[in-house]
């Protein structure tokens, strides 16, 4: 499969290119040449590419390594939605999709933000696979907040900042 999308060899993981323009290559559309301008001093080429191979991979992974704890927590939460209102709602005519949208996801929408918002906290998190896998490799492009912070404090021995005085003298 990877083959097919112009991911060359064995070495797949080490391939820097967004998974973008992977996609894209067979279509006869080639990665523009960077140029100046984008936002964080990045060629706009490079915020399209989407993430590399080697992210999706560890994306992948982490989708995998969370998605049943959360299933479990969306399963008790589909249990404690009230019975009543649903009877209610297919009495007063309502269809399945229509059951969905206005009874189980409002009951649902506590458990939905605590969900997302685990979720987001874990992605800022991702510590251990980004230094089993590769280290930020290929290129850089598996970097994470978690993962910089160790580099920044283990490997560069810069383990704080002083915070610049705003007083004047």
């Amino acid at each position: 499969m990877l083959g097919g999308l112009g991911v060359k060899g064995p070495n797949w993981f080490a391939d820097p290119r967004g998974l973008v323009w992977l996609v894209l290559k067979p279509f006869g559309v080639d990665r523009p040449a960077p140029t100046a301008g984008g936002p964080l001093g990045l060629p706009w080429s490079e915020w399209f590419a989407g993430p590399s191979v080697a992210m999706c991979t560890l994306i992948l992974m982490a989708v995998w390594t969370t998605s049943g704890t959360f299933m479990l927590i969306f399963l008790a939460a589909l249990q404690d939605v009230p019975r009543e209102l649903e009877e209610a709602a297919a009495l007063d005519g309502a269809n399945r999709r229509q059951l969905l949208r206005h009874v189980t996801l409002p009951a649902l929408r506590p458990v939905l933000f605590l969900v997302l918002t685990l979720g987001l906290i874990s992605t800022w998190q991702v510590f251990d696979q980004i230094y089993v896998m590769g280290r930020g490799a290929p290129g850089n492009t598996t970097l994470t907040p978690a993962y910089l912070s160790y580099s920044a404090g283990f490997d560069n021995a810069d383990y704080g900042r002083p915070v610049p005085s705003t007083r004047s003298a």
